[in-house]
């Protein structure tokens, strides 16, 4: 009975797997981590730079006096509010104002040197002239006499045959002798006078050059005088002390009856007064212009590219109910602070109302907007050391690819290039984002260099 048995459970087990079907196989279990991937697509990447600051004035100017002298009388005092060329302070130097009036007869005491100086040329060129006709003259009597010579010696020798044949008297060719003599003696005088005349005409021209030179002496005092004068004058301009510009008065450090100095202002005032140099030279009076107003925004030097002119910012001022005021970036340095690596930009405020009060507490915003740039996650970059990388997956391997990058928003990042390297070559050339690169997102630091991974699927 048992061998029965034991016969019969084989084929007992053939009909029992002849009834239920073979499972099938089981799918080969992947190690590799699965990973999301993105792909640099383009964006607008915004980003704002906020720092605090203090509103200033757009310009102030300590006013000092040019000229000494006492204060007669002063205009405006704090607070008040002045408009171009307004006179702030009359000051009095009795002795600076009568050098001028000096001067002033100086140069018209000059010019009249050049007009009696040109009248003098005048007479000497006519001098001239008349010396020249004397001359002339002159040689023209020369002439006439050595034409009487010539007849009169030609009568002599004719006379003289007459008197040898006895057909004129000897008494007559003696008068016509003397009538001769007379006439060389004339000759000789009309020479010493040719000469006379012609050394006054000599003398003549040397008083026409003198006073030609005069002339220039004269005209180059009147030019030396006439600018003495217009220094005096503008000394004597400077005893009144104007606004430079619309503005408001800061601070007045002078007093009626001061005696104000160049080199120190008003020496009455204390080291303490607002406005004082570190030579310790104390001005009449400090100026604001208060519209508009400025406000100096620090940015960062990550950002200092892409701020310039024109670019839009905002000032929000705490002691106007937190107010915020749009403005625009009016100017930069164009260079970085090397202490606070930021690069300071100016923004300017119209101020007309006078709402804005300098020194008030305020804080700036610059905006950055970067239009249709490739951007990819915050979460798909990482930073390591100086340099920004990312995760490439390339034939199923993450490749650590570096990456340069631009503004970024907090949840993007703009890219602009990566760094593609020559298969076993440590060199490589910078090329830009094409958008079809799968770029591993997420925790970064769970991947290694050269890692096989996964892509999880529907991403």
């Amino acid at each position: 009975m048992n061998r029965i048995w034991l016969t019969l459970l084989p084929l007992a087990s053939l009909a029992c797997g002849c009834s239920d079907p073979k499972p099938p196989p089981a799918s080969p279990i992947s190690l590799d981590p699965a990973v999301k991937v993105a792909h640099a697509r383009y964006r607008t990447v915004k980003r704002t730079v906020e720092q605090p600051g203090v509103i200033g004035a757009y310009e102030r100017t300590a006013l000092y006096a040019k000229v000494s002298g006492f204060v007669e009388k002063w205009n405006v005092d704090i607070g008040d509010r002045v408009k171009k060329g307004a006179t702030l302070i009359k000051m009095t130097a009795p002795e600076l104002v009568e050098q001028h009036h000096q001067m002033e007869a100086q140069v018209v005491l000059d010019r009249a040197l050049v007009e009696q100086s040109q009248k003098q040329h005048l007479v000497a060129q006519r001098n001239v002239t008349a010396a020249t006709e004397q001359v002339a003259q002159a040689r023209a009597d020369v002439k006439r006499y050595e034409a009487d010579v010539r007849r009169w010696q030609s009568e002599v020798k004719r006379l003289t045959v007459l008197v040898e044949e006895r057909v004129v008297d000897q008494q007559v060719l003696d008068e016509t002798r003397r009538q001769l003599e007379s006439s060389q003696a004339l000759l000789e005088a009309s020479r010493v006078a040719v000469r006379t005349r012609d050394a006054l005409r000599l003398a003549a021209d040397a008083t026409q050059e003198r006073t030609k030179t005069d002339i220039s002496a004269a005209e180059a005092r009147v030019k030396v005088a006439e600018a003495d004068e217009r220094r005096l004058a503008a000394l004597v301009d400077y005893l009144t002390i104007t606004a430079p510009y619309d503005g408001v008065v800061l601070a007045r450090n002078v007093s009626l009856g001061d005696f104000v100095t160049p080199a120190s202002g008003d020496p009455s005032q204390g080291l303490f007064s607002l406005g004082v140099s570190p030579n310790q030279a104390t001005p009449l009076y400090v100026l604001n212009r208060t519209d508009p107003v400025l406000f100096l925004v620090g940015v960062p030097e990550a950002d200092a590219a892409y701020v310039a002119a024109g670019s839009r910012a905002r000032v929000r001022v705490p002691a106007l109910a937190n107010h915020e005021f749009p403005a625009q970036v009016t100017r930069t340095s164009w260079a970085l602070n090397p202490i606070s690596r930021t690069l300071m930009s100016q923004v300017e405020l119209p101020n007309p109302k006078g709402k804005f009060v300098p020194g008030m507490y305020a804080y700036g915003s610059v905006f950055i907007e970067r239009t249709n740039v490739r951007a990819l996650p915050m979460s798909a970059v990482t930073q390591i050391g100086n340099q920004t990388y990312c995760y490439l997956v390339l034939d199923g391997r993450a490749v650590r690819t570096p990456v340069q990058t631009g503004v970024s928003d907090g949840s993007w990042v703009e890219v602009t290039g990566k760094l593609v390297r020559s298969a076993g070559s440590t060199e490589g050339t910078w090329e830009p984002f094409e958008g079809t690169e799968a770029v591993i997102v997420g925790d970064l630091s769970e991947i290694s260099d050269g890692d096989r991974v996964s892509v999880q699927t529907g991403q």
